[in-house]
């Protein structure tokens, strides 16, 4: 983690501020009356001040020991009055027959409250670069940089604490503060080569940086997120050969903050074995166990150039597990659901792939309720933030986890179709932040009550554009074709349609789609259209383009439109009203017609059908927002049904064109006669047969006199 890097140098001037105090110190019995000169030193080493309000305590034999009290390290230019380092005590020894051997015995290395604050001001600049590599001059009699005793080339501390430390990391650049109080560090004897046990706790936040003090107590109130971290494990350090080790390495956090419940969130963290070579630039992480909120994560993991260019590759397994109960337990309270079930046992297992460029799940496996998905799917691009994926379903009824249709008197009702749903919002910000490149394919599923098999559908989406395509599927005997297209790059979004189905069923499609059984038969259909607007409603009410379909031999069930033809003609006769025998189904050869859509609404004026005694031509609207009718048809009487039949003796009705409305509902349309029109076609029909008897009449009166007038 970054910040522990920098944290690194903090300690590293806090040291270079002790072993300065150590040496000076060892040459004098009493070290207060050298203070000004060690200030001058780390002045002329570090260029910052060292301030020791505190008292120095010395002890020479066998051990040179100093116990200092307040002390602060100043900040570097243009970093604020506050010091860089401080410490409330700290105590240092170092045994002195081993220098003799050349080697370098610490005795324990104590820090009380230490705070070290590391700054990135907004130009870029740290405030501790100049620590590595400070070019002061060397005062008279002092050694230059880089000359004089080597180093030591052994060392060894009997014990190292830190208490209660806090470090703080400001980056004005991006205006955030990430601190770590209530540091805690504890070791056993550390020497190279050797094990020794590590403990370390601390409390990680984040918020804004420079606030207030109300601020800061508002931000404290409604931080994004507070990480409580506590580690033990047996180290192995050996610099000699850069190989560091963590024997079983184990992690506790505590995750506190905003969209975590109010308890928090524990996760237990346990490793075999963390084997890390910087010469060989290999890490090895063996039997990782992850338990957060009742789920187990398991994973074996290695690294390679690990310095130079990062990147990890192992295997990962989420044991089975119910997600209704994780959620619930990280504070997420799931909807009820069509089906009770949902949601209920998921688990994984993939192959890892992780560098600082991509993260990747390979070889994926996974499983929700009865649904089963492989393939590989993740981050293709982290600075682009680009998700790929090529996933294949076995199966899926998304419809299964919608919400659950309400309880009651409401739930006797009709079930209401989407068009007559709630609006939904279309999710701007999301599309926006989209940058998604892949495929899925399904085995089978259903989607609003609508059933495909061998589903494919592509997704590309970037810069606010999300485009499905290409998206086909076998459906009802049938087959799909899609491409759907969604723009919220601007300030309304757009949506646009190209969607085709060929020789489909449509009696089963009607009925998933519409909830009814009204329309049966075999055929083709075409909807061309975009719309605007921030939800369903508004893309329904602005929907605009073209549609058309063909089916053959099919029927309108519900609906026997020769006995209606039958009906209007006793009713005007003032017959009796004919039996009716048989379902009510109107049976065709043939229905086509195209149509415009504008704000939602269709207009057609080219409807034909065609029956076994009735040709039908229609015109009218279709609403699709309102879900209704509002059709005129022209009902022409080809020929009579054989003798012995229903409506044998409707002769006179011949060539005969009926008007018929067709109003109402999708689910429930209402066909009926318009009997004034009947009436008017009637009345015309004796007005033509009288007219074509005039004209015979005439006829023959013309052709007796022209006999007459040549004699014959």
């Amino acid at each position: 983690m970054k910040i522990a890097r920098y944290a690194l140098y903090g300690l590293g001037g806090l040291v270079l501020v002790l072993a300065v105090a150590l040496t000076l110190v060892a040459m004098f019995f009493d070290p207060n009356a050298h203070k000004t000169e060690l200030q001058r030193l780390v002045l002329a080493r570090t260029g910052r001040e060292l301030a020791l309000p505190g008292e120095l305590k010395l002890k020479v034999f066998p051990w040179v020991a100093v116990d200092i009290g307040r002390a602060t390290l100043g900040n570097a230019p243009g970093f604020g009055p506050e010091p860089m380092v401080e410490i409330e005590h700290a105590r240092l020894g170092v045994k002195l027959l081993p220098l003799l051997h050349r080697e370098l015995e610490i005795g324990d290395i104590r820090l009380d409250a230490p705070t070290i604050r590391l700054a990135v001001d907004a130009g870029g600049h740290d405030n501790w670069a100049d620590l590595k590599g400070h070019a002061a001059a060397p005062a008279a009699g002092e050694a230059a940089p880089g000359t004089g005793t080597t180093a030591l080339p052994r060392m060894s501390v009997a014990e190292v604490q830190i208490v209660n430390g806090t470090v703080v990391y400001t980056d004005r650049a991006a205006g955030s503060e990430t601190a770590v109080h209530g540091l805690t560090l504890k070791t056993g004897a550390v020497a190279y080569g050797q094990p020794f046990d590590l403990e370390f706790s601390g409390m990680l936040q984040k918020g804004k940086a420079e606030q207030s003090e109300a601020q800061q107590g508002n931000a404290q109130q409604g931080k994004a997120l507070d990480v409580g971290l506590q580690l033990k494990a047996r180290v192995v350090l050996d610099p000699d050969s850069s190989r560091y080790q963590l024997a079983s390495p184990h992690i506790g956090l505590q995750l506190r903050g905003a969209g975590l419940p109010a308890a928090g969130l524990d996760v237990d963290l346990a490793l075999e074995r963390i084997d890390a070579d910087l010469k060989a630039q290999t890490l090895q992480l063996t039997g990782l166990e992850m338990h957060a909120a009742g789920a187990v994560l398991k994973g074996t993991f290695s690294g390679e150039q690990i310095v130079d260019a990062p990147s990890l590759r192992g295997t990962v397994q989420l044991a089975d597990v119910s997600l209704r109960e994780v959620l619930q337990k990280l504070g997420v309270e799931l909807p009820a659901t069509r089906d009770p079930a949902a949601f209920g046992r998921v688990g994984f297992d993939a192959t890892l792939r992780a560098s600082a460029r991509a993260l990747m799940l390979d070889d994926l496996r996974a499983r929700l309720d009865g649904t089963t998905l492989t393939g590989h799917a993740g981050i293709s691009d982290l600075a682009a933030k680009a998700l790929a994926f090529d996933l294949k379903l076995d199966r899926i009824n998304a419809d299964h986890y919608l919400a659950a249709a309400p309880k009651g008197p409401a739930a006797a009702a009709p079930a209401a179709k989407p068009a007559a749903s709630a609006p939904v919002a279309i999710p701007v910000e999301l599309i926006r932040s989209l940058n998604v490149h892949g495929s899925l394919n399904v085995g089978s599923a259903v989607f609003a009550g609508i059933q495909y098999s061998n589903l494919h559908i592509g997704v590309n989406a970037a810069g606010g554009r999300l485009r499905i395509f290409p998206s086909e599927a076998q459906m009802y005997g049938g087959q799909y074709h899609g491409d759907i297209g969604l723009d919220a790059s601007g300030a309304v979004p757009r949506v646009s349609f190209d969607e085709h189905v060929t020789g489909v069923d449509f009696a089963p499609l009607f009925h998933d789609m519409f909830d009814t059984t009204h329309v049966s038969g075999r055929g083709n259909g075409a909807i061309k259209a975009v719309a605007t607007g921030a939800d369903t409603a508004a893309l329904l009410h602005t929907l605009t383009g073209t549609l058309e379909f063909h089916v053959d031999n099919g029927a309108f069930e519900g609906t026997d439109l020769w006995y209606e033809i039958r009906l209007a003609r006793a009713l005007l006769k003032q017959q009796p009203m004919p039996a009716h025998t048989g379902p009510a189904r109107t049976a065709f050869t043939a229905v086509s017609a195209t149509g415009r859509i504008n704000n939602g609404v269709v207009a057609n004026d080219d409807l034909i059908a065609a029956l076994q005694y009735l040709q039908v031509k229609g015109r009218g609207t279709a609403d699709i927002g309102a879900g209704t009718l509002d059709y005129h048809l022209d009902v022409t009487v080809l020929k009579m049904p054989e003798e012995g039949s229903d409506g044998a003796d409707m002769k006179d009705m011949a060539g005969l064109s009926v008007p018929v409305q067709v109003t109402g509902s999708f689910g429930a349309p209402k066909v009926r006669p318009d009997l004034a029109g009947l009436l008017k076609a009637r009345v015309q029909q004796e007005i033509d047969k009288h007219k074509d008897e005039l004209k015979q009449q005439l006829q023959d009166k013309l052709q007796d006199k022209l006999k007459g007038l040549f004699g014959h």
